[in-house]
């Protein structure tokens, strides 16, 4: 009898490795190629100065450019040693782009109802700073901005920033930030490697091709970041539409005419702007500060007429910070009458709720108010140089009605204030006297130490 034996094969792995490596290769082809549903997108030419220019593609040759143009996708700009170019997406995106810089439209376009914007900085400076209608989207999933270099891509977070890209020079590329966040990566074959996370008042640096641990901003390097505030700069149509909105931001406003911001150019910044919250349809008031060089003191003012600080027992204020944005070591709320402080809060412990705060009054003879402004200022060195506030419901609180006369019976509707509900916390104030409030009373002594 014959017993036949046969020594088990190997399996053979390599045709269905090969065969899924082709799938895969195949998917990911057709979605890269595939039609896909999408309308582009450009940017707007809102300004430019000294040697700018952009490339016309149906000429192939450089111009100059006109304010008002679109900079489409697969255009490019670049400007000379003493050029600027300023470009945006209306009120979403603001950008501008420094001497001696050029910039690519990598990829602009919408797809299904996501917004891509992708830029390439080829070399050169690039300021930029998003605005609330992005910060939305994006937050929503709606939107995303890219800005490559030639080793590392840059994705933006609601964010005030500026990226240099190297150039012949010999500088190196450097991430900055002021405010929002910005995770730059190194692009490989195998998709994006782990990025860096880079903070408000930080920055990272590319050494020999590496990008460096984030870091805290120097006072030059500050000074380099502070100029992108500059394109937070608002039309006079949104200025007026500043005024309406603040109308809806609480009952102080029936009496303010005019606000605004104040600052020293080169040693601090300060935005505010109402809007509406889209959820609750509130009004409300958001206070970005900047006092990082030391010495710095910046605010808000609201300048008001026809208002008698005697006719109120005093207002109240809900206010929150923002986010992981810094909150001020030192705000005070001051009112002024005929330029002189008559009142002086101080106010701390901001948190990410809304936390009420009022403040009386305790005039008993007529005080006309001409002012009512809000200061931050760099007392001392610390952590919270920069940040943003938001305020809602900036109540005044009526005086109650008088009692009803003996003998005269009482209706419980006339007794009741028409003022706010009484907040629920109190924080610290300070009141500074002058010689127009000789007659006043004194609030009680405050814990917390007044602005000097």
């Amino acid at each position: 009898m014959l017993v036949k034996i046969e020594k088990p094969k190997k399996r053979n792995y390599g045709a269905p490795l090969l065969a899924g490596l082709i799938l895969a290769a195949g998917i990911l082809l057709w979605f890269r190629f595939s039609p896909h549903v999408f309308s582009p997108l450009a940017f707007e030419i809102s300004g430019f100065e000294g040697d700018a220019k952009i490339y016309d593609p149906q000429h192939h040759s450089w111009r100059t450019p006109k304010r008002g143009e679109e900079f489409l996708t697969f255009q490019k700009l670049k400007t000379g040693a003493d050029g600027i170019i300023n470009f945006k997406v209306e009120r979403d995106l603001m950008f501008r782009l420094k001497e001696n810089s050029e910039l690519e439209n990598k990829e602009s376009k919408k797809v299904g109802e996501k917004e891509v914007y992708k830029l390439h900085l080829n070399q050169g400076v690039l300021l930029g700073t998003t605005g609330k209608p992005f910060d939305r989207k994006q937050a929503a999933q709606k939107a995303v901005l890219q800005v490559g270099t030639a080793e590392y891509l840059a994705n933006v977070h609601s964010a005030m920033y500026r990226i240099q890209a190297p150039s012949p020079k010999g500088q190196e590329s450097d991430f900055g930030v002021l405010r929002g966040s910005v995770e730059v990566m190194k692009p490989s074959v195998f998709g994006l490697s782990k990025g860096v996370l880079i903070r408000g008042l930080e920055h990272a640096t590319v050494s020999q091709g590496t990008l460096g641990a984030s870091k805290k901003v120097t006072h030059v390097e500050w000074a380099k970041l502070n100029e992108a505030y500059e394109l937070l700069h608002k039309s006079a149509a949104q200025e007026a539409e500043q005024i309406d909105l603040s109308k809806s931001a609480g009952s102080l406003f029936q009496y303010v005419f005019d606000h605004g911001t104040f600052f020293t150019p080169k040693l601090g910044y300060a935005n505010r702007e109402f809007f509406k919250d889209p959820d609750s349809g509130e009004v409300i008031l958001e206070a970005e500060y900047d006092v990082f060089p030391v010495g710095s003191y910046d605010g808000i003012y609201m300048k008001a007429r026809n208002f008698d600080l005697s006719q109120y027992t005093g207002f109240s204020i809900e206010a929150r910070r923002k986010g992981d944005e810094g909150t001020p070591e030192s705000f005070s709320v001051e009112v002024k009458s005929k330029g002189n402080v008559i009142r002086r809060y101080v106010a701390r412990g901001f948190e990410r709720n809304w936390k009420v705060m009022t403040y009386d009054f305790h005039a008993k003879k007529p005080i006309p108010v001409s002012e009512v402004v809000f200061v931050f200022s760099n007392a001392r060195v610390g952590e919270a140089k920069k940040g943003i506030l938001q305020f809602r419901k900036l109540n005044l609180i009526p005086l109650p009605k008088p009692e009803a006369p003996a003998g005269v019976e009482k209706n419980e509707n006339s007794l009741a204030p028409s003022g706010p509900p009484t907040p629920l916390t109190v924080p610290q104030a300070a009141e500074t006297k002058t010689p127009d409030q000789s007659e006043t009373q004194s609030a009680p002594v405050p814990q917390e130490i007044p602005l000097q």
